[in-house]
């Protein structure tokens, strides 16, 4: 962090690895992770040189980086952007990159035919991804083989993978080394709570039902009768599945059609995903808290955390969305976007959601209050 006299005191120490060399000096850092974003990226500002630093900055677009904070790395990647800013007393340049990832979101999808037949998901990412050498991490249950799976014309290496894991109910993130992550919504616990009063330096909480549906349809695309033959049978592929929103108490039905064939099995759990995604972008909680996590480690997205925050209304677990690591004269902070674990439990046959909501109500009638977490968040099964 930043001391009383404006000096960068050892515990906030903040550094670009770029062929070799070690760059430092930040005026201003933000370093943004997620399990919603398939790339983590990095902004920096810098004065060119500063105290033993003997020559300027020869870093160019396109080189490989790491950035780490307090010596933990936190994105592998690529240098994107560098400018260049001076003036009669200022002299500044500001770095920006994502991670390895980041060059699945700008790519065309390429791959031999652009078919594959009897494909499982992992396999999927891992064809589209040999010519990157990006490793694939699975730590999900990445369902069935799809029958088929074509590449749409003109779509990125990301948007193609990420349709099939849509039909799987999993998300595409990647880690701090820059390998692509399957994954779901994570278990473990973080090892420091959130707290009003303490840490918690500034909060804000978003709700809103404008982009929720009391129902959610979601209809299988075909060609042909609508039946083929899988390990169970004749199975159909154009199915009609409806998954209800039981918070949304007025008629608000949404119909949506499947990325491909699917069975009955598959467009169930396509709705379920719908439902569940929109119910956690209905309740962010934003919170800013000091530091960039504890001495051993730095606070990961895709972790629960017990949030303590009364004027938010919030006295419960919450699932870590996205954490962006934050240098300036400020000092160090870490904003964290905090969502109700449920939504990315795609594929739970059920959560704890109305057991702890319930509690909920219980203890906000017993406190007298007429507006308690649960009522406020809309909390509901995702069965």
């Amino acid at each position: 962090m930043i001391d009383r006299n404006g000096l960068i005191t050892p515990d906030a120490v903040a550094e670009l690895r770029v062929g070799g060399s070690l760059y430092g000096g930040w005026k201003a850092i933000r370093v943004s992770r997620g399990i919603e974003q398939i790339a983590g990226s990095f902004e920096l500002e810098v004065t060119e040189r500063w105290s033993g630093q003997v020559i300027g900055w020869p870093i160019q677009p396109g080189e490989p980086c790491q950035v780490t904070l307090n010596g933990v790395a936190a994105i592998t990647g690529f240098v994107d952007e560098v400018g260049l800013d001076i003036s009669k007393d200022r002299h500044e340049v500001r770095i920006s990159g994502r991670d390895k990832t980041g060059d699945l979101v700008d790519c065309s999808a390429l791959y031999k035919s652009g078919q594959w037949f009897n494909v499982k998901l992992d396999r999927l990412a891992l064809d589209l991804l040999a010519p990157y050498g990006i490793k694939v991490i699975v730590q999900a249950n990445i369902g069935a083989a799809f029958p088929t799976h074509n590449i749409q014309q003109g779509e990125s290496v990301f948007e193609c993978l990420e349709r099939a894991a849509r039909m799987r109910g999993v998300l595409l993130t990647s880690n701090s080394q820059g390998d692509l992550v399957i994954t779901r919504a994570g278990k473990a616990k973080a090892s420091m709570a959130i707290v009003e009063g303490e840490n918690l330096l500034s909060g804000h909480v978003d709700l809103s039902w404008k982009d929720r549906y009391s129902s959610y349809t979601v209809k299988g695309q075909t060609s042909g009768d609508g039946w083929m033959y899988g390990n169970a049978g004749k199975v159909q592929v154009n199915p009609k599945i409806t998954v209800a929103d039981k918070a949304i108490t007025r008629h608000r039905p949404l119909i949506v059609l499947n990325e491909g064939k699917a069975d009955g099995v598959t467009a169930e759990r396509r709705a379920k995903w719908e439902k569940n995604i929109r119910v956690g972008r209905s309740a962010r909680i934003t919170a800013q808290v000091q530091g960039w996590g504890s001495a051993e480690k730095l606070w990961e997205p895709n972790q629960l955390v017990l949030v303590r925050a009364p004027s938010l209304r919030a006295n419960f677990e919450m699932l870590v969305v996205s954490v962006t690591y934050l240098l300036d004269e400020g000092g160090t902070r870490t904003e964290l976007s905090l969502s109700l674990p449920e939504a990315f439990d795609m594929l739970e046959r059920r959560t704890q959601s109305n057991r702890l909501g319930n509690a909920l109500v219980l203890k906000g009638r017993e406190k007298g209050q007429a507006n308690d977490g649960a009522l406020l968040y809309g909390r509901g099964s995702t069965e």
